[in-house]
């Protein structure tokens, strides 16, 4: 087999080294193609069949610049390896993955015939986010369809771009295309205190759960850390595992048109990974593109946002410093994988490895990770209960804003 190299630029940004792909062969319905969407930690999860298998859930991500099948999924398809790739993630670690060829999906009718997909190991992945994907839908389909995400409505439309007119009144900002369609990017300013604004350009990352992320040789050009004393050691996940990040928050972010009031902000200090990289100087991810119905529309070299009710809430963070893993079958088994220094997990005595067994009685198998962090972004008091080593530990955790 030969080996080809992987490039991932964001969640799961895919570059083939060896040059640009052949385009994909698509079968564009007669009319807009309208999907159900599940929202699940800022990230668009959605229907879809595999090579004409049942249906199963994938991951839209625009920066994905081949498609891929999780390894599993792939081998109960049939999908076979035709050669071998180094795949580099947001993660610090470079994977061997492979690719196959020939393989087609299909969403609501409208079918996707792609030269070659990636096979994902998704394990590691899948105990960061609490939960498997079969896969993901990468830059192909924002390249053959204007991609109408309506957050809010929970629905995903497909439309012909040759046929598409906008007449809303929603915020219009110009984006740098890649010629490739593997990427999109915009002009952005960010304010920051005691430094002024900087300006920056910033990735259009839908396959991300952050707002605002900063790439490593923009921070370090920047001084941001500098400027950011009081920014929280952190992590950020992605394919290839965990990275570091300082986590802070900025007065506002502007592009285009549109203001963005105190978003929460990593600052990446990776010396590796799609967040080391230079070409960008970060992205804008899903925790703010929630907020909008997102029309990305790349024939036209623009994105679209209309304000939904969460476009004026403040953004939510972290309160308690604990950084939470997620594992068996279910993914219902929840440990402490890092405790955040000077933070309420810190003051309430929680060590890395606990198992959290409930939080305020309610036991955590039946919570899941998604709503265990979605508690531990209020402001509260909670009673966890924790097993460490033989022995049950009871914690008071009281939760307040850390960034």
């Amino acid at each position: 087999m030969r080996r080809r190299r992987v490039g991932l630029a964001a969640t799961v940004v895919l570059g083939v080294a060896c040059g640009t792909p052949p385009a994909p062969v698509t079968a564009p319905p007669a009319g807009p193609v309208v999907v159900p969407i599940e929202l699940y930690h800022n990230r668009v999860y959605l229907p879809a069949r595999i090579n004409a298998s049942a249906p199963v859930t994938l991951v839209l991500d625009n920066g994905a610049s081949v498609s891929g099948v999780q390894d599993a999924v792939a081998r109960a398809l049939g999908i076979r390896p035709s050669r071998k790739a180094t795949l580099t993630g947001n993660g610090q670690s470079a994977m061997s993955i492979a690719l196959a060829d020939h393989v087609t999906f299909d969403v609501g009718g409208a079918a996707i015939r792609e030269p070659f997909v990636a096979i994902l190991p998704y394990d590691e992945f899948a105990r960061h986010e609490g939960r498997l994907n079969a896969g993901v839908l990468g830059k192909d389909t924002f390249a053959r369809f204007v991609v109408d995400v309506d957050y809010a409505a929970h629905t995903l439309t497909l439309r012909n771009p040759a046929t598409f007119a906008y007449d809303g009144s929603g915020v219009v900002i110009p984006l740098h295309v890649r010629r490739d369609a593997t990427g999109a990017w915009m002009a952005a300013r960010i304010a920051l205190p005691g430094a002024g604004p900087v300006d920056a350009r910033l990735g259009l990352d839908m396959g991300t759960y952050s707002a605002l992320r900063l790439y490593t040789p923009f921070v370090r050009r920047r001084g941001l850390l500098g400027t950011r004393p009081g920014a929280v050691a952190a992590y950020g996940f992605g394919l290839g595992g965990e990275f570091p990040v300082r986590l802070t928050r900025v007065p506002s972010l502007d592009i285009a048109g549109l203001h963005v009031d105190g978003p929460v902000a990593e600052l990446s200090v990776a010396d590796s990974g799609a967040t080391a990289r230079d070409d960008v100087d970060g992205t804008i991810g899903g925790a703010i593109l929630r907020r909008y119905r997102v029309i990305v529309d790349y024939a036209h070299k623009r994105m679209i946002l209309e304000p939904n009710a969460e476009a004026s809430m403040p953004f939510a963070a972290d309160m308690s410093g604990l950084v939470l893993d997620a594992a068996g079958p279910r993914f219902s088994t929840i440990t402490v994988g890092h405790v955040i220094a000077a933070s309420p997990a810190i003051e309430a005595g929680f060590a890395v490895g606990d198992q959290v067994m409930s939080i305020d009685d309610a036991r955590v198998d039946t919570l899941g990770l998604a709503r265990v962090q979605a508690m531990m972004s209020r402001r509260a008091a909670y009673r966890v209960l924790v097993a460490r080593g033989n022995s049950m530990v009871e914690l008071i955790l009281h939760t307040r804003p850390i960034v």
